[in-house]
């Protein structure tokens, strides 16, 4: 029987967090500067590729059909890179610089135990990278649905499954990773919400911004008092 995902073994401890998540979420989007701020990290996200991965997949991947599904997955990565670049114009608002901290691809990878540099420098192999891309694929179709359908040409369980030594290599791998993933969005969701509150991109009323900022300073009390 596979074993639970840490994800799955901690949803009732984030229950709340995930209601505030949600309800943070949907005020930052009622105004300019909050879409701004998302749609520019969005963009961020699918343009993480600055250190080569997909170029050195391609010299890697040695299958004529699966070298085409890795450059559909690359193009369609910039492909809606430009989209969502055009959202963004459109919006109207500068972009709210935002820190590294908030950089999910990153912060996945180093969950991950340094996933990206492992491949790049020949210590990791196909398949690691590929799962690495499969699970925060996982993540952005649980999180935005209406995304799946364009995902799913460029399917990276193929290149993940042709790579792997065994099934249950392929198992174990996978679930490290969306265990590392999980960590990873766990944090990242409450830094999101930290910055944008620390920022007033809410644009609350008084008592509203003192409920929000008292939230905050508890989660970095907590925060301090676990490290």
């Amino acid at each position: 029987m596979k074993s639970q995902s840490l994800e799955a073994r901690m949803t009732g401890a984030f229950d709340l967090r995930r209601f505030i998540s949600d309800f943070y979420l949907k005020r930052l989007l009622c105004n300019p500067r909050g879409r701004a701020l998302m749609l520019n990290l969005m963009v961020d996200g699918e343009e993480a590729d600055e250190q080569g991965v997909f170029d050195t997949l391609l010299n890697r991947v040695d299958d004529a059909e699966l070298c085409k599904l890795v450059r559909v997955h690359r193009d369609d990565e910039f492909r809606h890179a430009e989209l969502l670049r055009e959202r963004l114009a459109k919006v109207g608002v500068e972009p709210e610089p935002f820190p590294p901290a908030l950089r999910m691809v990153d912060r996945i990878d180093r969950h991950a135990g340094g996933q990206v540099a492992a491949f790049l420098t020949g210590r990791g192999g196909v398949m690691e990278a590929y799962l690495l891309l499969q699970v925060i694929e996982e993540r952005a179709t649980r999180e935005v649905p209406k995304i799946a359908d364009a995902m799913r040409p460029a399917d990276p369980e193929a290149i993940s499954r042709r790579y792997a030594p065994d099934p249950e290599t392929l198992e174990r791998s996978l679930s490290r990773l969306r265990d590392a993933e999980a960590r990873a969005f766990a944090e990242h969701s409450w830094e999101f919400l930290r910055f944008g509150i620390e920022r007033d991109l809410l644009e609350p009323s008084g008592l509203e911004r003192l409920l929000w900022r008292s939230l905050v300073a508890l989660s970095n009390l907590a925060h301090a008092r676990s490290a």
